[in-house]
């Protein structure tokens, strides 16, 4: 986090939880019951990547789910806007106009995607792709499309052929673990996908499942750098019986930032709707993704619940280093198209309803009458803050210093 202030922001989120939570700012277009939606909790410029699974498109959109909850959309929104002045920031960008500029496409191709009634057909199998999005966005998708695949994951990650592949500990980032912590842990996942189906409904199209090997993940992360993680080597076999290898990524899941900030009300709600927090962070990645992910689940070990998802061979992120002033307002108009298609989606998931919500009934007459007002609230949030975030920066890194003395 001394890199830079938007290191910082990303590693702090619980700071943008304790200045926003409950602002008065949220009534202007939001701030009630119909103005929540799943939410990523965690928006910014690099919570969006590349991925694929089940054989589809290499697509691009919200990668993390760790801080996801049920909560007000405009949180998201700010979050995101911030990010864009700090990454502008970083990468030496301090044109104000163009900054400015950035941020209200960004807002106001968020807001105006709500205008017309979606089709659910349309609207749930919509994907970003090479094939309809911006040149520089289309062309980081090529190029993670043909860098990404399984077999160049697991070469880089494990040694030893199919019969006898074991994780690769000589790469820095891989523990081995200890006996009682390897039995726990195997005999977990042996069951994980009995339990998952029969608490959420979720179902695999996987059949049986041999695990290879499993050792102790280190070093990944920004705002979740620290937490316990394993990854889970496995021979997956199909119900025509063809088999896969693959990595499971198995992440401790603590209560999402927000969750300290909220109302009485909402903790109770909470509480009250999820067996766990990995369990929240299934149904925030079904409600929020593209691709059911056949492997997304949870377990139980000693000191708490854990996340369970395939490690993508084709997550990558978006070098917004390469961006050119053009390039910077096209990625804009796209950052808000996507926000807005997974806000949308999630809402009508939330209430169950295929065709329509009062989100986006709500969020449409706003598109219809008051663009203008939306992207200026946007904006008079996002530079300040940006600014907030750059002196908060400046007394953590005399904080540093004064410790390194």
């Amino acid at each position: 986090m001394l890199i830079s202030p938007y290191i910082f922001y990303r590693g702090t989120n619980h700071l943008f939880w304790a200045d926003f939570a409950g602002s008065w700012r949220l009534h202007h277009f939001g701030g009630a019951a119909w103005s929540r939606s799943w939410l990523q909790g965690d928006s910014h410029v690099y919570n969006m990547g590349a991925f694929m699974h089940q054989g589809e498109s290499v697509c691009f959109g919200f990668d993390d789910f760790d801080d996801s909850l049920v909560a007000d959309y405009q949180y998201d929104v700010w979050r995101f806007s911030v990010s864009i002045v700090l990454d502008c920031w970083d990468r030496g960008l301090t044109d104000q106009s163009l900054i400015d500029q950035t941020i209200d496409i960004f807002s106001q191709s968020y807001i105006k995607s709500f205008k017309e009634v979606v089709d659910a057909g349309v609207l749930f199998s919509k994907r970003f792709t090479l094939n309809n999005t911006c040149k520089p966005l289309a062309k980081f998708l090529k190029k993670a499309e043909k860098k990404g695949c399984r077999q160049r994951m697991l070469e880089k990650w494990t040694s030893g052929d199919g019969h006898h592949r074991r994780f690769s500990l000589d790469s820095g980032k891989i523990l081995p673990l200890g006996d009682h912590r390897r039995d726990q842990l195997t005999e977990a996942l042996m069951n994980y996908r009995e339990r998952r189906d029969q608490a959420s409904g979720l179902t695999s199209t996987s059949g049986s499942m041999k695990i290879l090997d499993v050792a102790e993940r280190i070093g990944a992360g920004t705002g979740s750098l620290g937490n316990q993680r394993y990854y889970a080597l496995i021979r997956d076999f199909n119900s025509e019986g063809k088999q896969n290898e693959l990595i499971l990524d198995i992440k401790l899941q603590g209560h999402p930032t927000a969750y300290e900030f909220l109302s009485r009300e909402e903790i109770d709600e909470y509480n009250s709707n999820f067996l766990s927090h990995a369990a929240r962070h299934a149904d925030a990645y079904v409600a929020l993704s593209d691709f059911p992910d056949h492997h997304l689940g949870w377990l139980t070990l000693d000191d708490g619940s854990y996340s369970i998802r395939e490690r993508c061979p084709y997550k990558r992120d978006f070098d917004t280093q390469t961006l050119s002033s053009k390039g910077l307002l096209l990625m804009a108009r796209q950052w808000g198209e996507i926000l807005a298609l997974k806000h949308r989606r999630a809402a009508r998931r939330l209430v169950q309803d295929q065709h329509s919500s009062s989100f986006e009934l709500e969020l449409g007459k706003i598109a219809n009458s008051s663009v203008d007002e939306f992207s200026a609230l946007v904006r008079f949030i996002a530079r300040p803050y940006a600014d907030q975030v750059r002196r908060d920066w400046d007394a953590f890194r005399l904080q540093v210093d004064a410790l390194m003395i």
